[in-house]
């Protein structure tokens, strides 16, 4: 009975996997061999000539290889990744392309002129030839180039609006009105010919004609800074410096780096006759890009703001940097006739500080009828 017994014992652990000869289990994670088995002298080596699972098998970390070993054993695979990639071969237009993209415009002048030569008919080479000449600052060669895609493609909207722009720079203001007005038609969602229209205006000192174009192109683009600082530039041409004031300061949040805007707001500012916003204007102006102009202006706020000291100090800058400054020069001899006047005509410096700058103003602008009668009046023109 006790050996049948322990045959039967003996054959359900031959069935489960754990026959006499099996490796006994003494911790969690750790096998301890049988004294007639020799442990395993490499962890590393392949799995096919490891010890046989037996359930719980131990997790070793390998000790970390020099990479000369790891790229011995890297796989044929992996050495092909470490291989620098094969650029593919590109296209005459792709290389042409990638030169002007690098800055190398002769050559890329020449590649997509050789591209032409073969297929005059590529609008793309077109395209790059002009703006290869345009950054070449060549806009007679540029306008060539556009007229060709503008032929082979008559509803390009925007070749037809970098066509107007360069006609434009080259004095073809009629051809350029025109091509403008038709990119209205196949655009008319773009602001961009609009502000070209209404700047052509104000050039022809039309700000009446501008203000319209100036007025739809700010609907369009509420955010663009040139739409905004054209359409302030039409309403002060019109007379409306107050209501100007307001796109001047929007285009001025969006491009403070641009002078003129400010010297824009300074102008809407004193006509409005704001001589405290003309003068906050004009000395902020003053550090950024000082000028006879800028001075004058500050000479002029101050004056009306009853500080005579401050505006003799801006008008002798403003003489300073420009000796034809005129009204820097009225403005001193203003000054100087009312001293005189107030130390009624007893100090002859002050008269004569006047009759200077008033002949210095009529030297760099001698037709000033209203001055002349005004030292006639006061006996300076002696």
């Amino acid at each position: 009975m006790s050996r049948s017994l322990t045959n039967t014992v003996t054959l359900l652990g031959v069935i489960l996997g754990f026959s006499c000869s099996a490796p006994r289990v003494t911790s969690v994670g750790s096998v301890q061999p049988e004294a007639n088995q020799s442990l395993p002298t490499n962890v590393t080596e392949p799995l096919a000539q490891s010890a046989p699972f037996s359930g719980v098998e131990r997790i070793s970390r390998p000790e970390p290889e020099s990479p000369s070993v790891n790229l011995q054993r890297e796989s044929p695979v992996a050495q092909r990744l470490l291989d620098p990639p094969v650029e593919p071969n590109l296209t005459p237009l792709q290389q042409a392309e990638k030169l002007l993209a690098e800055g190398e415009l002769e050559e890329a002048l020449d590649a997509f002129a050789e591209i032409l030569l073969n297929n005059p008919g590529q609008i793309e080479a077109y395209l790059g030839l002009a703006n290869t000449h345009e950054q070449l600052e060549n806009p007679w060669a540029a306008e060539r180039s556009w007229r060709r895609v503008v032929e082979l493609e008559p509803d390009n909207a925007q070749a037809l609006l970098r066509h107007a722009n360069v006609l434009h720079q080259i004095g073809r203001t009629k051809e350029a009105e025109r091509s403008w007005i038709r990119c209205l038609t196949l655009a008319p969602e773009d602001a961009e010919p609009l502000i070209q229209l209404s700047m052509l205006e104000l050039e022809r000192n039309q700000p009446d004609a501008a203000l319209p174009y100036a007025r739809s192109g700010i609907r369009l683009e509420p955010q663009n800074a040139e739409a905004r600082t054209v359409y302030a530039k039409s309403l002060l041409g019109v007379g409306q410096p107050s209501a100007s004031i307001p796109h001047w300061n929007m285009a001025i949040e969006a491009l403070p780096e641009d002078f003129s805007l400010l010297a824009g707001l300074l102008e809407a500012y004193a006509q409005c006759q704001e001589h405290e916003g003309a003068l906050a204007t004009a000395l902020v102006l003053s550090r950024r890009s000082p000028s006879s102009e800028v001075y004058e202006r500050i000479g002029w706020c101050s004056f009306k703001l009853g500080d005579y000291q401050a505006s003799q100090a801006a008008y002798k800058q403003a003489a300073e940097l420009d000796p034809n400054c005129t009204p820097a020069w009225n403005g001193l001899g203003i000054l100087a006739l009312n001293r005189w006047l107030g130390q009624n005509r007893q100090n002859n410096t002050d008269r004569q500080e006047a009759i200077s700058a008033f002949r210095n103003s009529l030297r760099s602008d001698p037709d000033q009828p209203k001055l002349t009668r005004m030292m006639l009046r006061f006996d300076l023109d002696q």
